[in-house]
């Protein structure tokens, strides 16, 4: 993590559009969409999850410290991010499964060590503590606890960022907030205008009835 805690500030504040400004810097944001439409050929059983109802818990706790609900729009959680992720674990991310496993159960261990309470029971304060230790490989229990932190943060951006036919981006909070319109097949010269803001075409690559809404 870098010295401006930009990402976990200790006051629990985090920003949206710090979150987002790093993501595009790196690409992450734009580049999210395509990965994910091209990473499987089928959809799992909506509803599936290999994730025990506290991992569950403690991974809606740790998405929405990477995209906490503000001003711009609802948090990772409620745009169906977990369900993304617990989509992908039981299908194409099936290999991962361990890591998270191994990572959820690492955070959780640290709240009941740290605070005597469940993970997602804490003050985002308490939770971006724990979280930061784990970016840093501080998290007692767990000895490479920043490989599990970059599996998850990336695929919360995926789930927020991808075709809700994925299971997130739960009415397309995710595209708009980065001002990506969805699927489009054609544009007029007053889309290609440099500068400007796509309206929302809200349609999914894979036809409205996979919109999500």
């Amino acid at each position: 993590m870098s010295q401006d805690k930009k990402h976990f500030p200790g006051t629990g504040k985090l920003s949206r559009r710090s979150m987002l400004r790093s993501s595009v810097a790196s690409g992450t944001a734009v580049m999210v969409p395509l990965i994910a439409t091209t990473s499987c050929t089928s959809l799992p059983a909506s509803g599936t999850s290999p994730l025990s109802e506290r991992e569950n818990a403690t991974l809606a706790a740790f998405a929405d410290r990477i995209i906490p609900a503000d001003e711009l729009g609802p948090g990772a959680s409620q745009c169906g991010v977990t369900d993304y992720i617990n989509n992908t674990l039981v299908s194409w991310n099936s290999g991962d499964l361990p890591l998270i496993h191994e990572g959820l159960q690492a955070l959780q261990t640290g709240a009941l060590q740290s605070y005597g309470r469940n993970f997602d029971a804490l003050s985002a304060g308490e939770q971006d503590f724990l979280i930061e230790r784990m970016e840093n490989s501080w998290l007692e229990g767990m000895r490479d606890s920043v490989q599990a932190f970059n599996r998850l943060y990336r695929l919360v951006l995926e789930g927020m960022f991808s075709d809700p036919w994925y299971g997130g981006n739960r009415n397309f909070a995710g595209w708009d907030l980065i001002g990506y319109p969805g699927a489009v097949m054609g544009s007029t010269a007053e889309m290609q205008v440099m500068g400007g803001r796509l309206p929302p075409l809200h349609t999914s690559a894979y036809g409205a009835e996979h919109d999500g809404d």
